[in-house]
């Protein structure tokens, strides 16, 4: 790539290589714009050219200014959340203690958690709390607290200290974002401490998510890849 001279135009450029919700790391970006990263900081600034930087990685403003919202989330790319869900629950045995996340994905798993197995299904989901209430023979632990309406599940320190007391033998965690360098992510940083200490607490951890999330970062960074002992929705490499 030609150097575009001046700031407009090297805004242009970014605009350009972060085009279809692309990612690119600060110094790939300098690179191709023969410029300096202390630059590409400075163009980016003011944070109105439609182009951010965000943990050292450039993005268009859209991907990071997209709000999350579960009732929406509900009805979009439901084919492939279902998917996921069912080549997740075939991880699921009789006597299993499992931790579902929250969000919109894991919302079918926990509709076909197998009853009558004597399992046990922890959560702070509400809407995974609900459909788990509507099950024969299944026990249901609620990870109680402030209840965040945006991602329908609840945080506190009880809940964070409930988990303590439990031995999770499979935890199937959602995101919102999945990064190869960043890592797992999702919008709301009321989630990072409960899915965090699930984690710690769980036997197996499985990372459960359609192939749309996959190259997007978003605000919270609560895992990396390589602590998960399966990604179940991973785009097929060409």
């Amino acid at each position: 790539m030609a150097r575009p001279s001046g700031r407009a135009a090297r805004i242009e450029a970014l605009r350009k290589l972060c085009a279809s919700g692309a990612i690119l790391h600060i110094a790939e970006a300098a690179q191709k714009l023969d410029t300096s990263e202390i630059t590409i900081r400075r163009d980016l600034g003011d944070g109105e050219n439609g182009i951010l930087c965000l943990g050292g990685y450039i993005m268009s403003a859209s991907e990071k200014g997209e709000r999350y919202s579960l009732s929406h989330a509900q009805g979009t790319n439901t084919q492939a959340k279902t998917l996921v869900a069912r080549q997740a629950v075939a991880m699921v045995a009789p006597e299993d203690t499992i931790f579902i996340d929250c969000g919109s994905t894991l919302q079918h798993l926990a509709a076909n958690v197998p009853q009558n197995a004597n399992i046990t299904v922890v959560t702070q989901a509400l809407n995974i709390a609900e459909i788990v209430s509507r099950l024969d023979g299944v026990k249901l632990v609620l990870l109680a607290g402030l209840y965040h309406p945006e991602s329908g599940s609840f945080s506190s320190d009880t809940a964070l200290k409930m988990l303590q007391e439990i031995n999770i033998t499979k935890g199937f965690f959602s995101a919102a974002g999945i990064h190869e360098n960043e890592g797992v992510t999702c919008f709301h940083f009321h989630e990072v401490a409960v899915k965090r200490a699930a984690m710690a607490r769980s036997q197996k951890r499985f990372l459960v998510s359609d192939a749309s999330k996959w190259g997007k970062l978003r605000p919270a960074t609560f895992a990396q890849l390589d602590e998960f002992e399966l990604w179940i929705g991973k785009p097929d490499s060409d």
